[in-house]
């Protein structure tokens, strides 16, 4: 009985040690523990594929750019230059003014004095001139002697022959209204495009069709020399626009 007793006193202490040794074997096996346990990558599966990323809690998620919208660098409209201005736009006295104006301003570069203004002689040259630009619009050129008259028989005509004879500068000769001695003449187009020796042509205001006019006599010898002369102390112009824009303009000058 003695040894019953003891064996079943070994069973239970075996059972006891064998007990608290699964209990200390499961503790350092994964028991409990402060460090929290890993958990899927929520961006990844096991098939290596994506799913849609969760948002941190309390991160500030930043906004994707929109692509500027390519804004085309706007470019200048250059204004187009006007090629057709009716006739009547034009003023014939007008031009009269800036060829006498521009007239001066080729004597004073030539050291001689301006013509004078305001004479009565000056404004019976201005009719003879403008009568004969008249005359020249109704035959299409610029020309001095239309249907038999001649420069000098305007002259005499008009009174003026005796009256604007004078003496030339250096006071050897006398400077007669004969042959063409006295006039120059000129044809030009306001307000619309022409060709002229190859090149392109526009005159838009009064002032660019009298430079014009005045330009052409000084590039003429004969012109700049008569327009130029030192004792000659009056000039008539007289200037005609036809509706087609054809301008004509003649200068009578007197001593």
């Amino acid at each position: 009985m003695a040894k019953k007793g003891l064996l079943a006193i070994a069973v239970v202490v075996l059972l006891v040690v064998l007990g608290t040794g699964v209990l200390i074997g499961a503790q350092f096996a994964g028991g409990t523990s402060d460090t929290p346990a890993q958990t899927t990558d929520p961006q990844s599966d096991d098939s290596g594929g994506s799913s849609t990323p969760t948002a941190t809690p309390g991160a500030t998620p930043t906004p994707t750019p929109t692509p500027a919208a390519d804004t085309a660098t706007p470019t200048e409209t250059a204004t187009p230059q006007q090629r057709s201005i009716p006739a009547r736009e034009f003023n014939e006295q007008n031009v009269s003014d800036y060829v006498r104006q521009f007239l001066n301003e080729e004597r004073e570069a030539a050291g001689v004095p301006p013509f004078e203004s305001g004479l009565q002689t000056e404004e019976e040259l201005n009719e003879m001139a403008k009568s004969h630009s008249e005359q020249m619009a109704t035959a299409g050129q610029a020309i001095h002697e239309i249907d038999g008259v001649s420069s000098k028989d305007r002259y005499e005509n008009s009174g003026l022959y005796d009256r604007c004879t004078f003496k030339s500068a250096e006071g050897d000769y006398i400077e007669t209204p004969d042959g063409t001695d006295f006039e120059a003449v000129e044809k030009t187009v306001a307000g619309q495009t022409y060709e002229e020796d190859g090149q392109e042509r526009f005159h838009a205001t009064d002032g660019e069709v009298a430079r014009k006019i005045v330009d052409d006599w000084m590039a003429w010898p004969d012109y700049r020399e008569r327009l130029t002369l030192r004792n000659a102390n009056i000039v008539g112009i007289g200037v005609e626009i036809t509706d087609t824009g054809n301008v004509y303009v003649t200068a009578n000058i007197c001593g």
